[in-house]
């Protein structure tokens, strides 16, 4: 009974929208597409909202340095133009696990520290340079 109600092209359009159900992912991989060479990705590390450190990783050289509010602390490394936090003593170790990030939009964050570390690029997005009359 089962065969009767199929024809050939229920199968067609079957196998086209299964295609198509994979076509989101193809364009928000291209969308982030790796940033241009000529751009230079900043490192802005801020904790409670204040910036306190904002690094070149475009042309950083290979670093590791400790950044601590009372008795909390958050070890950063800088190597090979990326940067990740190699250690904390938070609770979840969640920060440590975001991994070593090197392309702008990205961010590692470390919630119980209140640290939050996002890379920018130098160049600007189109969006920023219009210029809408009054």
């Amino acid at each position: 009974m089962f065969k009767k109600m199929i024809k050939p092209f229920d199968i067609v359009i079957v196998g086209l929208l299964f295609l198509f159900s994979f076509l989101p992912i193809y364009l928000f991989s291209t969308q982030a597409s790796p940033n241009n060479e000529s751009d230079v990705i900043y490192a802005v590390i801020q904790q409670d909202g204040k910036t306190l450190r904002k690094i070149d990783l475009t042309h950083a050289k290979d670093q590791t340095f400790t950044i601590r509010k009372g008795a909390k602390y958050n070890v950063i490394q800088i190597q090979n133009h990326q940067i990740c936090i190699k250690e904390d003593n938070s609770p979840d170790q969640i920060g440590v696990h975001m991994g070593w990030k090197k392309k702008a939009g990205e961010q590692i964050v470390c919630l119980p520290h209140r640290l939050l570390i996002t890379l920018e690029s130098e160049t600007p997005d189109s969006d920023d340079d219009l210029i809408i009359p009054n």
